[in-house]
């Protein structure tokens, strides 16, 4: 029989989660209504519902590219991981339209698009149709890049899946 000490045993140093909460402010449509960026973004997510939808990353790399290739600002700042695009303001503008109704993930593809509200949002509030021409037109010209990215994710995506297991075949 083992002997036991008295002394209790204390936790490896580092191995203490510690939960850390941080609390946001809720955003309310009306917020978003008054947001230029944010309505600028529901655009940018028009333009490509012929496509059904973007998937996040790949919006990142086109308003990058309609910012800095294009010259249509739309108010985001990027900074560069690797060759990727990255801003912490789109993605929290993101969650935004999506916490607001005014955009959603669709279920199957996982790419963002606009809900209804969001279009009757668009329609409702108008648009300065000089600028959602231009936007518009840049957005074709950046469609085949686009459209080589969802494909590029979406080959990732399925290869990353878990498969089924397969049954052994006997002979």
């Amino acid at each position: 029989m083992a002997k036991t000490s008295g002394k209790k045993k204390e936790p490896v140093s580092g191995s203490k989660k510690e939960l850390v909460i941080v609390s946001r402010p809720a955003v309310t449509r009306d917020q978003v209504e008054r947001d230029e960026r944010k309505k600028r973004l529901l655009l940018v997510l028009k333009t490509m519902e012929d496509q059904g939808g973007i998937y996040e990353r790949s919006l990142a790399h086109l308003v990058y590219w309609l910012q800095k290739e294009k010259g249509i600002d739309l108010g985001y700042n990027f900074y560069m991981v690797g060759d990727v695009p990255t801003s912490k303001e789109l993605h929290e503008d993101i969650v935004a339209l999506l916490y607001v109704g005014y955009a959603e993930t669709d279920p199957k593809t996982k790419k963002l698009r606009l809900t209804n509200d969001g279009k009757e949002f668009l329609e409702k509030k108008g648009t300065d149709p000089e600028f959602f021409e231009k936007l518009r037109a840049a957005v074709e010209e950046l469609k085949p890049k686009i459209a080589a990215l969802d494909a590029q994710i979406e080959l990732t995506t399925i290869l990353s899946r878990p498969r089924a297991p397969r049954r052994r075949r006997f002979f």
